[in-house]
């Protein structure tokens, strides 16, 4: 099933996690981030700091260097280039690593393991933060909602998650930016219910037919018909309708399939 691709994959985007890297080039240094310098083959320069709410980071010798809004790779250049200019060290050599991602945050909400504020790590895409939430729940959908902080409700962008994960998906996996808000909803189901030996609500497939739907709810009971089968469905504006299926038809979610006894 589906279902058990995207659960695989999150499984190994949370292992990738759990190991350690270099700070993302992308990503630009803010307050409260944990920054380890290391100047080679001057341990005395060296430093682990936390970024200052005015972007400020102490550097032995040096001193106070102005470091929020830069990227890593940016942040290297400026201390070697300060460590040059006031002669301290002929030809520098600086790693920046970020210890602790404390300045940019996500909110992952809705059907994951553990819904919650998240930093961004190394230019952190939808599918990084999902599997730091440790993943989709049972009740998850096939799609997330990704609203940005400066969008207002109702107009976040619909990402369809198994299309991502068979690598089907039109468009590139999203990153995600300081205040975005993910939001996984519940799994859509349809309601079948009369002669059918599991009458219930069930989770809809994608493309799922009513002849599916029978056979989800382990088909008919010895009085069942598959003629003269009704769904009854709202539409956009809660009106409602019911109607007589074929066997072939594709059904929507919330649709209520109801199967009637044969008179013969």
């Amino acid at each position: 099933m589906r279902r058990n691709s995207i659960i695989s994959a999150l499984t190994v985007l949370l292992f990738v996690l759990s190991l350690g890297a270099l700070a993302d080039q992308s990503y630009r240094l803010g307050a409260n981030d944990v920054i380890r310098v290391t100047v080679y083959g001057h341990a005395d320069l060296s430093t682990v700091a936390r970024v200052a709410e005015n972007g400020g980071v102490t550097i032995p010798i040096i001193g106070e260097v102005s470091l929020g809004g830069l990227t890593g790779r940016e942040a290297e250049l400026k201390i070697q280039s300060l460590l040059k200019e006031q002669k301290i060290v002929k030809s520098p050599q600086v790693t920046l690593i970020v210890d602790k991602y404390e300045s940019q945050r996500v909110s992952v909400l809705g059907e994951v393991k553990k819904p919650g504020v998240y930093p961004i790590t190394r230019g952190s895409s939808l599918m990084d933060l999902i599997s730091e939430a440790g993943g989709l729940g049972e009740e998850a959908g096939e799609v997330a909602i990704v609203t940005r902080k400066d969008e207002g409700a109702g107009r976040g962008r619909v990402i369809d998650l198994v299309s991502l994960l068979e690598g089907s998906a039109v468009t590139p996996e999203p990153t995600v930016a300081d205040g975005d808000r993910i939001f996984v909803p519940r799994m859509e189901r349809f309601y079948i219910y009369g002669q059918v030996n599991k009458p219930g609500a069930y989770r809809l497939e994608r493309g799922m037919t009513v002849m599916q739907a029978l056979s989800v709810a382990s088909g008919l009971t010895d009085k069942g018909t598959e003629r003269g089968i009704k769904v009854r469905r709202k539409s956009g504006d809660g009106t409602e309708q019911e109607f007589s299926a074929q066997l072939t038809q594709r059904i929507q979610a919330n649709d209520v399939i109801y199967v009637n006894e044969s008179i013969f």
